[in-house]
């Protein structure tokens, strides 16, 4: 018997690592897989941001909606759709209501497995606005709403809600991450007396800030310098060396000239974490790696990041210390080996919440493909 179809949609650049992330290697055995890359189609201007992308025979590649749409009835008869479209303006609205018309079983996920941008005041300053707001948009666009959602943390179970029509269904899973440490508890139990550090690639490279049309403040002349030296600091008060884990977006990029004679790390994100002692990062959604493998982490900023001038990434970085425990260093400013000492002490607490905030929703350990498997592609309707 043929295999039934599964549709990936993405609105990004696909890449190896997204193979990876949605777990089709494993869906894969039991679904012939056809991936729709769009972002051609859409934000052109945002593919500057990827330095790689994947070249799976599964993948097809558009670069206008006619001739998706085109592809997209040619093969949807009787086929799962996972959609990581969502309907925020009139575009995408459209292309999700194509999706529910082919009648097929359509899931969308709401996993971002890390804390968001905005400060206590500017959530209680909008709180009324926003509910009535996202009240007329989900009723108004219900025809634009899968049939489930997919959300992994209690964070995204109240977004869930917010968001999506009432009879929406909502499956519990995992960040994508946090599915990822699941299935990795067995692969990798090797340990290092190094660090590792999260690169955003943030100023070097264009970043998803291009998506939303801002321009990056940071400067590398004055960001690689600073954060250089507070690497040699660390290094030497804790008797380590530092790794560089690359943003899997700029895996192919050539980071040599940006972090001294460091080891660039290209790939492989939670094994890097899980082998050093200590993580270092400014918001890197990677960092629930820190959480999952109990590893003690430091977040970094610079004096422009601290002052305000870039209030998104202080209001990023400030949530994450919030949220983890965790203290935040100013690469611009000199500290003891005292205080980096007393950096590294978990808050155990903190990250118990954070993980039932932003990483899971499920308390027997099954990673995403199989919850996936057992409630979607088998269940029985």
């Amino acid at each position: 018997m043929a295999k039934k179809k599964l549709i990936v949609v993405l609105p990004y650049r696909f890449r190896d690592f997204d193979w990876q992330r949605f777990e089709l290697e494993k869906l894969s055995q039991h679904v012939e897989i056809h991936v729709h890359e769009i972002i051609d189609a859409l934000t052109p201007e945002f593919a500057a941001a990827y330095a790689n992308q994947s070249e799976r025979p599964e993948v097809k590649r558009f670069s206008s909606l006619k001739e998706w749409r085109r592809e997209f009835k040619r093969v949807s008869k009787d086929s799962l759709i996972f959609t990581h479209v969502r309907p925020i303006n009139l575009k995408l609205s459209l292309i999700c209501m194509t999706l529910r018309k082919s009648k097929s079983k359509t899931v969308g996920f709401l996993l971002g497995g890390a804390v968001l941008p905005g400060t206590d005041e500017q959530i209680q300053q909008f709180a009324k606005l926003k509910r009535s707001y996202h009240f007329l948009r989900r009723n108004c666009l219900f025809f634009a709403m899968p049939d489930y959602v997919a959300v992994g943390g209690s964070e995204s179970e109240e977004r869930a809600r917010r968001d999506f029509y009432r009879c929406t269904r909502i499956i519990y899973v995992n960040s994508f991450d946090y599915s990822q440490y699941l299935r990795g508890l067995v692969e990798d139990g090797s340990k290092s007396n190094g660090s590792v550090y999260l690169d955003t690639g943030i100023p070097a490279f264009p970043s998803d800030f291009l998506l939303m049309g801002q321009k990056e403040l940071l400067q590398v002349s004055t960001w690689y310098p600073s954060l250089n030296r507070f690497f040699d600091f660390v290094e030497k008060a804790l008797d380590l060396r530092i790794e560089v884990s690359v943003h899997p977006k700029h895996i192919g990029r050539d980071h040599a000239d940006l972090f001294s004679d460091r080891n660039i790390l290209m790939g492989n994100t939670w094994s890097n974490v899980a082998r050093s002692s200590l993580v270092i990062a400014t918001f890197s959604t990677a960092i629930s790696f820190a959480i999952c493998f109990d590893k003690p982490l430091i977040l970094v900023w610079s004096d422009l990041i601290e002052s305000g001038v870039d209030a998104r990434k202080k209001s990023f970085i400030e949530n994450f210390a919030k949220e983890t425990g965790s203290k935040i260093f100013n690469i611009d400013r000199e500290y003891t080996e005292q205080e980096l000492r007393e950096a590294l002490v978990i808050d155990h607490a903190k990250r118990e919440s954070y993980k039932r905030k932003y990483l899971t929703s499920r308390t027997d350990d099954k990673p995403n493909y199989q919850v996936l498997l057992d409630e979607v592609i088998n269940a029985v309707d």
